[in-house]
C-alpha cells in the first residue's frame, strides 16, 4: 500500500513515468525533478500548512514555472495554507498574495502584493524593487541595496558597448564539442545519450560569454567538459593554441590555475569539514600564492570582503551559511587563483537580486 501510495504521490506532481522513477537515486534526476519529489514528500501527509523554503532556487525559469503552477494547483486541491520563502521578487510578485519584506531579522514592510510592488513605503522594500536589472539597460556596473540607501538620489552609471571586437584576443576557441553519456536499458541493453553535440564558440580576453538554455540543455556539460571533470566524446577547446581536451592529465595540470569553475551547487562543492579559511587558503598553498599563512589570511580575508561577507567568516564551516552565503565562499575561492578563464555554472543563480548585483560587478571588476 505504501508502495503504491509513493508512485501516487509521483505521479500528482508530475514526474514522469513514476513507476520507473521511484527506483530512481536522487542523483539521477534532474533539479526539477528533485524538487517535485521533496514535494510529494512534503504533501504525503496532506498538511494543512507547506512552507516552502526557497522551492524554486537556482531552477531555470521554465522549471520554476512549472513547480510553482504544481505548487498552486496542489494548495487548491488540498485546501492548504503556504508561506513560501524566497529571495526572488518576480517569484513572490506572480505567486503570493500578502508579502513580508524583512531585513536583519526583523520586518521592514508588509502588505498585498499590489501596495508592495506599485506603493512600497520602507527605503529598504523601494531599494530591493530598484535593484531588479532592466532589459532596455546596459549600466556599466549594476545597482547594489547600498546605493539606493544613501541620502543623495541614485544615479545610474553611463552604458557600455558590449560584443567582441575585430582585434580582440581569443583565449578559448571551442571547435565541435561532443560528449556523449552511455545509459543502462534493462539487464544487458545499453544506449547513448546525447549530452553536447557539435558546439563551437570562442571567448575573448576580457569579455564575457552567455550559454543560455533549459535544464537539460547541455549547458552545465560544456563547462565541466572544459575542465576536464567529463571526458569529452570529440572535439577540440584550444586555449591561447593548447588543446585542453586533447593533451595528457599530467600536461592539463599546469592549467588547472588557469581556468576554474563556480560549480552551482554550493552545498556540495565547498569540504564540509574545512573552515571557510581553509577553502581560501589551501589553493593558494597548493599553486604557491602568497609568501607565508599569515599573508595568505589577508588575501582571504580581502576576497571575503568583496563578496560581502563579514570579517568573522573565516573562522566558521560551510554549515553555519546559508545557501547564497556558501555561493559566496565558492566564488572567492575560485578568485584566490585570479584565473584567466572563470566558468560560472549558474552561479548567482541562488543569490538574491542585490547580492547577484555585488557579486557580477566584483568579477566584471
Amino acid at each position: 500500500a505504501a508502495w503504491k501510495r509513493a508512485v501516487e504521490l509521483l505521479r500528482e506532481v508530475g514526474l514522469p513515468e513514476p513507476e520507473k522513477r521511484i527506483k530512481s537515486y536522487p542523483h539521477e534526476l534532474s533539479g526539477g525533478q528533485q524538487q517535485r519529489v521533496m514535494i510529494a514528500i512534503a504533501i504525503a501527509c496532506e498538511p494543512k500548512l507547506l512552507i516552502a523554503d526557497e522551492p524554486t532556487t537556482a531552477l531555470d525559469v521554465t522549471i520554476q514555472k512549472q513547480i510553482l503552477q504544481l505548487i498552486a494547483d496542489l494548495q487548491k486541491k488540498h485546501g492548504m495554507s503556504v508561506l513560501f520563502i524566497t529571495h526572488d521578487l518576480g517569484v513572490v510578485g506572480e505567486f503570493a498574495d500578502e508579502v513580508v519584506v524583512m531585513r536583519h531579522g526583523v520586518i521592514r514592510e508588509q502588505g498585498t502584493v499590489k501596495q508592495i510592488f506599485e506603493n512600497p513605503q520602507d527605503a529598504y522594500t523601494k531599494a530591493l524593487l530598484s535593484c531588479r536589472p532592466h532589459l532596455d539597460r546596459r549600466p556599466a556596473r549594476l545597482a547594489v541595496i547600498d546605493d539606493f540607501l544613501k541620502p543623495e538620489p541614485y544615479v545610474e552609471p553611463p552604458h557600455r558597448e558590449r560584443g567582441y571586437a575585430a582585434g580582440d584576443e581569443i583565449v578559448l576557441d571551442v571547435q565541435g564539442l561532443c560528449k556523449s553519456f552511455d545509459i543502462r536499458e534493462g539487464l544487458f541493453g545499453k544506449r547513448q545519450f546525447h549530452a553536447v553535440k557539435d558546439v563551437s564558440f570562442q571567448l575573448a580576453k576580457g569579455k564575457t560569454l552567455g550559454i543560455v538554455g533549459e535544464s537539460g540543455s547541455g549547458k552545465t556539460t560544456v563547462g565541466l567538459t572544459l575542465v576536464r571533470l567529463h571526458q569529452a566524446t570529440a572535439g577540440r577547446a584550444l586555449f591561447h593554441g593548447q588543446d585542453l581536451i586533447g593533451m595528457s592529465a599530467k600536461a592539463f595540470h599546469a592549467y588547472k590555475k588557469r581556468i576554474q569553475i563556480i560549480f552551482q551547487n554550493p552545498y556540495a562543492s565547498l569540504n564540509p569539514r574545512f573552515t571557510v579559511e581553509q577553502i581560501l587558503t589551501e589553493p593558494m598553498q597548493l599553486h604557491g600564492i602568497g609568501q607565508d599563512a599569515g599573508q595568505r589570511r589577508r588575501l582571504a580575508q580581502d576576497l571575503l570582503d568583496k563578496v560581502g561577507l563579514p570579517a568573522g567568516a573565516l573562522a566558521k564551516y560551510p554549515h553555519e551559511f546559508s545557501g547564497g552565503q556558501r555561493q559566496r565562499i565558492a566564488i572567492a575561492r575560485c578568485l584566490t587563483l585570479k584565473p584567466e578563464v572563470l566558468i560560472c555554472d549558474e552561479s548567482v543563480s541562488a543569490l538574491d537580486v542585490s547580492v547577484q548585483a555585488q557579486v557580477l560587478n566584483l568579477l566584471q571588476d
